[in-house]
């Protein structure tokens, strides 16, 4: 079995902490499988889907700080981080894939979270089950063929688990 490095990181739903949270990722990924460009790939999908809990999934309660848990594992062939929030449930495989030409066409500067997040990782499921935390998952896979990370590619709507 290879070499696998895991951490586990709470911080609150304010964005001021996401610096924190992509100095974690880089910090796991280290001299892992990742080229250095891949990794800083990984930690801006990380980012905003961990800004993406932080502004939308507590949007209603206006006061307290609320924990979300950032759990990252990586291994020799690829990279995992759950993220776990009480928040608002939200599924992304509900949010169509975006037409960059449209959006730039419409001059809309904002809602491209999804859609990097997509484009980076190669899996993102999303599973919400009453009593328990919100779950978003992503994983990163290293393309042994090559010796590298996979290639960003367009990737499909995330699915949600029953």
């Amino acid at each position: 079995m290879g070499k696998t490095s895991e951490r586990e990181l709470t911080v609150l739903n304010d964005t001021a902490y996401l610096a924190e949270v992509r100095k974690a990722v880089l910090e796991v990924l280290g001299d892992g499988p990742f080229k250095p460009a891949e990794a800083q790939l990984v930690a801006l999908a990380v980012d905003e889907a961990v800004a993406n809990v932080m502004e939308h999934a507590y949007e209603e309660e206006l006061s307290g700080a609320k924990p979300i848990k950032v759990l990252m594992n990586v291994a020799e062939d690829s990279f995992m981080v759950r993220i776990h929030d009480h928040g608002r449930p939200f599924d992304p495989g509900t949010v169509p894939d975006v037409d960059l030409q449209e959006h730039v066409r419409h001059g809309r500067k904002g809602g491209l979270g999804i859609f990097l997040i997509r484009r980076i990782m190669d899996e993102v499921t999303y599973s919400f089950q009453a009593g328990a935390p919100n779950e978003l998952r992503l994983v990163k896979f290293v393309d042994n063929s090559q010796g590298k990370a996979k290639s960003t590619k367009p990737r499909r709507p995330a699915k949600r688990s029953p």
